[in-house]
């Protein structure tokens, strides 16, 4: 048995991106993240954005969907554009969202994420962008 105590998280050479705007939402997902041994940053999609996620790395990107006006779908097509067309973007949407996951996945998204969702979805998510 693993002498691993549970307030030490497992390290994963992996770095995750979360653009959300919502205080309580950053801080709830970046605590799981970093609980499962991601790193994590966090961004808000104001201005000057694209920088900060180009010059950390990430090998993914969370991204809200409701982000206020159109948000989510700029952020994605920024990422797309400025950034990679490769680069796994996972989308939270809320389950009651209009349009839908075809739309998010067209504007670009590789998988969405309904909210609420459960830790085990969320990772299951991570676990197949990851390759």
């Amino acid at each position: 048995m693993s002498k691993r105590s549970r307030s030490q998280p497992l390290k994963i050479d992996f770095r995750i991106a979360v653009i959300e705007e919502t205080a309580d939402n950053i801080y709830s997902i970046k605590f799981v993240l970093q609980s499962l041994g991601y790193e994590v940053l966090s961004l808000s999609a104001a201005p000057g954005y694209l920088p900060r996620l180009r010059q950390f790395s990430p090998q993914l990107v969370i991204v809200d969907m409701m982000i206020p006006g159109d948000g989510g779908y700029r952020v994605i097509e920024e990422i797309r554009s400025h950034v990679s067309r490769k680069l796994p973007v996972l989308a939270i949407t809320a389950a009651a969202m209009t349009g839908g996951e075809e739309d998010v996945l067209e504007a670009g998204a590789s998988d969405t994420l309904a909210k609420p969702y459960a830790i085990a979805e969320l990772q299951n998510k991570l676990k197949k962008l990851e390759k």
